[in-house]
């Protein structure tokens, strides 16, 4: 617009007073109906200078970008100060989010915009965009800039390089039943990317479905559960906690305990009614060999066979409130066929960790996909179709 235009416009006049007076937000709606642009930029940034808080200040330098239009001097000028507002704005609130992120690379276009390319490479360095932020240093002329992004941006694809093999190796090992192994991947995974939640998530569910402590639950569908040890001293009693725990009136909390080493060997824990070994109530260890039965109190009797070196003792409950329940143990790191409680395969555990081998069976599937002649290490949730049957890890 002319001088003399500009002089004989009403907004243009109403502006320049509402500008002296101090009034910049009425004094930019004037100029810009005026066809002033540059005293609309202006008076735009004023409002900025002038806000409240941070979110008017950015809404008023939008509007300042607005009006800039087509002149090139004024939307650096704009840009640059909008993109200045919003880094300061990432700065104060974090960069946590995807709307975050969003915010911060949006005020390193509006820098690049407005000239300001070193603060445009920060902006984008905070994003973790070195190959981006190399581009805005080498516009700012910024050498040794350039070459440390760009070394930043190797480190970072190597990273993510690393963090898909670790990650695909964590599948892979999951799937064919080497959890442990697939822990130790997904812990990796954890160290490469330690801002991400959902490896540690993954990472706490598999901790707590590993089993540690040398006992496990068999259920079958439609079957009462098999309990398996592979610990060195298996406890009988009403505790909840007990290898095998027992309703019947008169057992103990902590009635009994077998000893499964080279030898199984039996002994009373303190009970109130006392553990009985033919007819007999028993002072001290007494070693159980071959088949036969002890009481537990009154009303509990519980049938046992032990077989193998080193060997495997199988408990059956024969009488009493938990009449079928059963359980079968061994010392860590002996092989226990299945097959003595009904089921088909083998199982052994190392270090407390169990290991299903298929054994005599035909077919082993593991979550559906089928099982060679490998080892697999289970956990809690696990679901075995062993020839047809369902069996459940608990």
């Amino acid at each position: 617009m002319s001088f003399w235009k500009r002089m004989l416009s009403a907004d243009y006049r109403a502006a320049v007073a509402a500008e002296a007076s101090g009034n910049v937000a009425a004094a930019a709606e004037r100029y810009g109906l005026a066809g002033d642009r540059a005293g609309a930029v202006r008076m735009h940034v004023a409002r900025a200078e002038r806000a409240a808080d941070r979110a008017a200040a950015i809404a008023a330098l939008r509007d300042a970008v607005h009006w800039a239009g087509g002149d090139p001097e004024l939307d650096r000028m704009a840009a640059r100060a909008l993109g200045r507002a919003l880094v300061s704005r990432g700065e104060a609130e974090g960069v946590a989010t995807a709307r975050d992120r969003q915010v911060m690379r949006e005020a390193a276009v509006f820098l690049s915009r407005g000239g300001d390319h070193k603060g445009a490479g920060q902006a984008l360095e905070q994003l973790g965009d070195h190959a981006a932020a190399a581009v805005e240093y080498a516009a700012a002329g910024l050498v040794e800039r350039v070459e440390e992004s760009l070394a930043k941006d190797d480190d970072r694809l190597r990273n993510e390089r690393d963090l898909r093999d670790a990650f695909a190796s964590y599948q892979t090992l999951y799937q064919v039943g080497r959890r442990d192994e697939a822990r130790t991947e997904l812990a990796r995974c954890t160290t490469l990317s330690p801002e991400s939640a959902e490896y540690r998530r993954l990472l706490d569910e598999l901790d707590a479905r590993l089993i540690t402590g040398g006992r496990l639950e068999l259920r079958r569908r439609h079957g009462k559960p098999v309990i398996a040890c592979g610990v060195r001293a298996v406890t009988l009693g009403r505790d909840p906690l007990a290898d095998l725990a027992l309703r019947s009136g008169g057992v103990s909390r902590h009635h009994a305990e077998l000893e499964v080493g080279d030898d199984v060997m039996l002994h009373d824990l303190g009970s109130r009614n006392g553990t009985t070994l033919g007819g007999l109530r028993l002072a001290g260890r007494v070693p159980l060999v071959g088949a036969g039965a002890f009481g537990l109190g009154d009303e509990c009797q519980v049938e046992f066979a032990v077989v193998g070196a080193p060997p495997v003792v199988r408990l059956t409950i024969a009488r009493g409130l938990d009449r079928g329940a059963e359980l079968i143990a061994a010392k860590d790191g002996a092989r226990i066929d299945l097959a003595q409680v009904g089921l088909t395969g083998e199982l052994a555990f190392h270090n407390g960790r169990p290991w299903f081998a298929r054994g005599a069976a035909k077919e082993v599937r593991l979550g559906g996909d089928r099982v060679g002649d490998v080892q697999v290490q289970l956990i809690r949730g696990d679901t075995l179709v062993v020839d047809g049957t369902e069996i459940d890890v608990t």
